[in-house]
């Protein structure tokens, strides 16, 4: 893989009007169609004219590029993939005589630097581009990171609830075993009075057996709803068991997500890194 270097350099290349000296410059990691929108733009904003597309190639035939020389230029263009990277190549006729070395170095340099201008911000551009994609990548990574961590975070609540809901019954079954020993000294007490009507009349007797009967009622609610609050008690540590094994589970899942997201952070510092080294 060719350096990541901005070179400019002075070849013979085809072009329709023939083999000429051209500027050959590679620009890394450039999308051919943004790259050939971008070039005829700064054509078009250095000298005011609209570019030209001849065979495949861009050309300016009447160039004004004060930068490089006060008379107009003839530029002529072509841009290729090459070897995984963006070519471009650009010569420029001056009255007559194509742009080289053997020309005055106050045409020549200014010349180079023009086409080198263009690739050094293109190659930002591309880079800036990568940036921007491995931003999105790292926010979407921290997206799924906050939502696991949320997801988390409600297990626990949940479970925190629970674990109150837990103590809570276990006061309602307090409750209702006293409320039940109290119920079976009433049941007691009842039975007792019923025995002692033996000899009552059927009106008294019947009213003293439908209270015991109440009374048992009473009992079997409060023996029943014994039942139930334990049941609760189950069903609540059952839950925190289930949970606790989502919670381990999105532990595990956000540890590996904290570690791709640092591999993720790495990257996107040398992207960044890459872009401030290139000058």
């Amino acid at each position: 893989m060719r350096k990541k270097e901005i070179t400019v350099s002075l070849k013979l290349k085809n072009f329709a009007v023939g083999e000429v000296p051209a500027f050959v410059v590679f620009i890394p990691q450039a999308d051919y169609q943004k790259l050939t929108k971008s070039w005829e733009k700064y054509l078009k904003d250095t000298s005011k004219e609209k570019p030209l597309e001849k065979q495949g190639e861009i050309w300016m035939l009447n160039a004004n590029c004060e930068k490089i020389a006060a008379q107009p230029l003839q530029l002529y263009s072509y841009i290729k993939e090459y070897d995984g990277e963006i070519m471009l190549v650009v010569a420029m006729d001056l009255e007559g005589n194509y742009i080289s070395k053997d020309m005055d170095e106050e045409v020549y340099l200014p010349a180079k630097k023009f086409v080198r201008d263009f690739a050094v911000e293109a190659y930002k551009d591309a880079v800036r581009d990568e940036l921007k994609e491995e931003e999105k990548i790292l926010k979407k990574m921290e997206g799924e990171r906050n939502s696991l961590l949320n997801s988390k975070e409600a297990l626990v609540l949940e479970n925190n609830q629970y674990e109150r809901n837990i103590i809570a019954t276990k006061d309602a079954i307090t409750l209702n075993q006293l409320d039940q020993s109290n119920k079976v000294l009433q049941l007691q007490a009842q039975k007792e009075f019923v025995l002692k009507l033996a000899n009552a009349g059927e009106e008294e007797k019947e009213e003293a057996s439908k209270v015991q009967k109440e009374l048992e009622k009473d009992f079997k609610k409060l023996q029943k709803a014994n039942e139930s609050l334990y049941q609760d008690i189950d069903n609540y540590e059952l839950a925190i068991r289930e949970n606790d094994i989502k919670i381990a589970k999105l532990g595990a899942e956000i540890k590996y997500m904290q570690l791709d997201i640092e591999d993720q952070t790495y990257k996107l510092r040398k992207v960044g890194e890459k872009l401030e080294k290139i000058h």
